[in-house]
C-alpha cells in the first residue's frame, strides 16, 4: 500500500509549485485533547472511555520539522512527533478486558498512541494561497492496559498506516496573519484513521511565528493484538515555531 500511494503521488504531482529556495522550519505545540469512544478485548464487548474507564483529558506535546526545497521531482518533507497518553482511575468495566473482570469498581486504565508522521508532499499552489498534496506515513506505537487489585492485562503493538495528506493555507497579504487546514486520512476494510488540524496564526518578518487552533484525531482499528479500538480525541492547541 505504501509503495502504491508513493507511486501515485509521484505520478500526479511531479511538477508542483515547489519553493524557490531551501527552507526549514521547527516548531512545538501544547495540545489538550478530550477522549471519546470505546475499546474492546477479543469478543467480550465494549467499554466506553468516558463512562466506564473514566479517561481524563490529556496534556500533550507535539514537535515538528519541515524541509522544503526547489527540486521539482522530489517531495518536500515534514516530520511530526505526537505524544498521546490517556489515563483513567476508579472505573468500572462493562465488559471483561483480558483477565480483569467486568462489574467491579476500582479499575485503572491507560491508552497510549504515540505517533510519528512522515509527510511527503508537493506544493501545488504557492502564493497567498498555498496547497500541499501528498502522503502521510503514520507510525503508531499503541498500548492498552487495564488493572485492578493486582490483576492486569496489557496489549501493545506498532502499526504503520499510509494516509492521504493535504494542507491548505490562506495568507492575508502584507500582514503576517494566516488561516489553514491540514488533514491526513484513509479508510480501508473497516479500519480508518483521520488527523485534522484547523489553525490561525501570525508569522513575523524574521520567521518567528505563533498559532492556535483545534486538532482532532480519530482511530478505528480492528483486531490489533486482540484489541478493537474506536477512539476520537479532540481539543485546542497553541504552538510556536521558527521558519528559517
Amino acid at each position: 500500500m505504501k509503495k502504491l500511494l508513493s507511486a501515485l503521488m509521484l505520478s500526479l504531482f511531479p511538477f508542483g509549485a515547489q519553493a524557490d529556495f531551501v527552507g526549514f522550519a521547527v516548531g512545538a505545540a501544547y495540545w489538550n485533547p478530550s477522549p471519546s469512544g470505546e475499546v474492546s478485548y477479543q469478543n467480550y464487548g465494549s467499554n466506553d472511555f468516558e463512562d466506564d474507564l473514566r479517561l481524563e483529558d490529556a496534556k500533550e506535546n507535539v514537535l515538528w520539522a519541515v524541509l522544503e526545497h526547489p527540486l521539482p521531482m522530489l517531495p518536500n518533507v515534514k516530520l511530526v512527533r505526537t505524544s498521546l497518553g490517556l489515563e483513567g482511575d476508579d472505573g468500572t468495566l462493562q465488559a471483561t478486558f483480558g483477565n480483569v473482570n467486568s462489574g467491579l469498581p476500582g479499575v485503572d486504565s491507560s491508552i497510549t498512541l504515540d505517533q510519528t508522521d512522515l509527510m511527503l508532499y508537493y506544493e501545488v499552489l504557492d502564493n497567498w494561497v498555498t496547497l500541499d498534496l501528498g502522503i502521510d506515513v503514520k507510525l503508531i506505537d499503541g498500548t492498552a492496559q487495564v488493572s485492578r487489585q493486582g490483576k492486569s492485562t496489557r496489549e501493545s503493538d506498532s502499526v504503520t498506516i499510509p494516509l492521504l495528506y493535504g494542507n491548505a493555507m490562506v495568507e492575508l497579504p502584507f500582514t503576517g496573519f494566516f488561516a489553514g487546514l491540514e488533514a491526513a486520512m484513509l479508510s480501508l476494510e473497516g479500519n480508518s484513521v483521520s488527523d485534522v488540524t484547523a489553525r490561525v496564526g501570525y508569522e513575523s518578518n524574521i520567521g518567528l511565528g505563533a498559532m492556535a487552533g483545534l486538532r482532532r484525531q480519530s482511530f478505528k482499528l480492528e483486531d490489533v493484538d486482540n484489541v478493537d479500538l474506536d477512539l476520537t480525541v479532540s481539543g485546542p492547541f497553541v504552538a510556536v515555531y521558527y521558519h528559517f
